[in-house]
């Protein structure tokens, strides 16, 4: 169970998707656990891109996916998890993007960690 009293920490990962393979865009670390308050997706280039989001979780050591080839038009973004619908994780668990075309999709997220000495 996280130790809500203790504080918690905010953190903010980017990663551009460089290659077609399975992309590690956030990953829980030890001893924390996480609430992730958005994932936005930017597309960078002018044309639609497809891409696939996916949930690993560390406990059964089972990847879900959540979509596959989703398309986001060009030049623009979207939000899969926000505030309002946010995304609980745990130590260990990922969240993994791939793209359909390298060097054209960015991956943001934003996320509160608590620590858990438990997990």
């Amino acid at each position: 169970m996280p130790v809500l009293n203790s504080g918690s920490k905010f953190v903010t990962h980017a990663t551009a998707l460089t290659t077609t393979s399975d992309t590690d865009c956030y990953v829980v670390p030890a001893n924390f656990s996480s609430h992730v308050e958005h994932l936005l997706i930017g597309n960078n280039d002018g044309s639609n891109k497809n891409y696939t989001l996916k949930y690993y979780q560390f406990a059964d050591a089972t990847t879900h996916t959540i979509f596959t080839n989703h398309q986001i038009s060009g030049k623009s973004s979207e939000s899969v998890f926000t505030i309002d619908k946010p995304l609980f994780l745990h130590a260990g668990d990922k969240i993994i993007v791939v793209a359909e075309t390298a060097d054209t999709l960015t991956v943001i997220v934003a996320a509160e960690e608590f620590f858990d000495p438990n997990a």
